[in-house]
């Protein structure tokens, strides 16, 4: 059940009961989910609750096929950048009309390099190629905010170590090295960029991206804590219309110094109409279409809201935006088919969503510094939604028990096999 709430946890009010059981309807077109995880989770969940049928494209064996809504409908398949293998796994499919959802950065580079030679049975709704790539690229998309007077902040592309050398010394020691493929960086390091406190830190990090076949950009460090950071999700349609609109705010993440958001909840648009003016803006420049979730941080400095990113896909809390009424998954379904896109805007404020148990470890490190006492943490996340859990959806909460089996099995068996050797 989804409560609205402060972020203190002093007021609730009940906004919905549990989710609706699924029903497919009878020659509806399927929707096939490309990618894994919490993101692929959420869409075949948002889906589900509009009785969407879906097909989960998946090479991980994580926790979105545990879904009772996945289980029976997945194909074994690593993720790819290439258009042409996705393009020959669709033609194997059996369907006369299904919609393409990609959920991680390597799937939407495929799709988007696909729409000019896949069969017109495959619908989708996604931005053109230019705007993929410019909100892909750091400095492009600088670039673009510099142009459309929108606030960001510095950036700079880092390509070899001598580029570190063009950061000013004014810079130092608050500088990011960011991630240009953020999803596979946040999967590998568990963080979403490397804090560099010199030109030699920098370098040493900067290999390690580079090892990972990963490029890096530097950006500044905008002060302030974690509640200072913002993002806006939405859709717009063919049109250029934006459709929906969410907008929450970032209360706890992990890890504590610059990691995933663990814990967060809605606030009112109007409160952060300054960033939605500019990312409308921005998005009518790139002739935008599709799914979106763009980053703010409101810099203390001058009290701005600065735009740090915008993806271009689902991201790992779009369940919560459905929760909340403002199910993207389902008007980007309507959109790809060219059928009627409703507007949702409307959601309530305060309503909060937990991922755990990394808010369990975000609050532990508080703890022991002495910013969260166990009360309020206590406060803020009873009744709130969970990420992973649904009474309705249960098993991929225990997916690292379930798969604990596996790993075991795994590791006897190269045990084994080195004995042999």
């Amino acid at each position: 059940m989804l409560t609205e709430m402060s972020p203190d946890g002093s007021e609730s009010a009940e906004r919905r009961g549990g989710a609706p059981e699924y029903r497919p309807e009878q020659g509806s077109v399927p929707v096939i989910v490309l990618g894994s995880g919490l993101t692929a989770l959420g869409v075949i969940r948002s889906l589900a609750d509009v009785g969407i049928e879906t097909l989960l494209v998946d090479g991980t064996r994580n926790l979105a096929r545990r879904s009772r809504w996945a289980r029976r409908r997945v194909i074994e398949h690593p993720e790819s950048t290439d258009p042409a293998s996705l393009l020959e796994l669709l033609e194997r499919l059996p369907y006369e009309k299904a919609v393409l959802l990609p959920c991680s950065d390597k799937w939407t580079t495929a799709v988007a390099g696909l729409r000019q030679s896949a069969p017109e049975r495959f619908a989708t709704s996604m931005p053109p190629q230019e705007a993929v790539s410019v909100l892909a690229d750091k400095a492009l998309l600088a670039n673009a905010l510099d142009r459309l007077e929108i606030p960001h902040p510095w950036t700079k592309v880092i390509t070899t170590e001598i580029d570190l050398d063009g950061i000013p010394e004014v810079r130092w020691p608050d500088i990011f090295l960011k991630p240009t493929d953020s999803q596979s960086f946040s999967q590998l390091f568990g963080v979403k960029a490397f804090t560099v406190s010199d030109r030699s830190d920098a370098a040493a990090k900067l290999q390690q991206m580079h090892d990972a076949g990963i490029g890096a950009v530097a950006q500044e460090y905008i002060p302030g804590p974690p509640d200072r950071h913002y993002f806006i999700d939405g859709f717009v349609d063919r049109s250029g219309r934006v459709k929906a609109l969410l907008s929450r705010r970032r209360i706890r993440m992990f890890p504590t110094d610059y990691g995933n958001s663990t814990f967060m909840h809605t606030v009112p648009l109007d409160f952060v109409a300054e960033a939605v003016a500019g990312l409308e803006r921005l998005l009518a420049d790139l002739f935008y279409r599709g799914i979106f979730s763009a980053e703010f941080k409101h810099d203390p400095r001058d009290d701005v809201f600065r735009l740090l990113e915008v993806n271009v896909r689902p991201w790992w809390y779009i369940e919560f935006a459905t929760l909340c009424g403002i199910n993207v998954a389902e008007l980007s379904y309507l959109d790809a088919l060219d059928r009627p896109v409703p507007n949702r805007r409307s959601f309530p404020t305060g309503a909060r969503h937990v991922l755990m148990p990394d808010d369990i470890f975000a609050f532990r490190h508080l703890r022991r510094n002495g910013s969260l006492s166990f009360s309020t943490w206590w406060r803020q996340i009873w009744g709130a939604s969970d990420a992973v859990f649904r009474r309705s959806d249960p098993l991929p909460a225990f997916d690292p028990i379930l798969v604990l089996p596996r790993r075991v099995l795994n590791k006897l068996r190269k045990v084994l096999r080195s004995m042999r050797s």
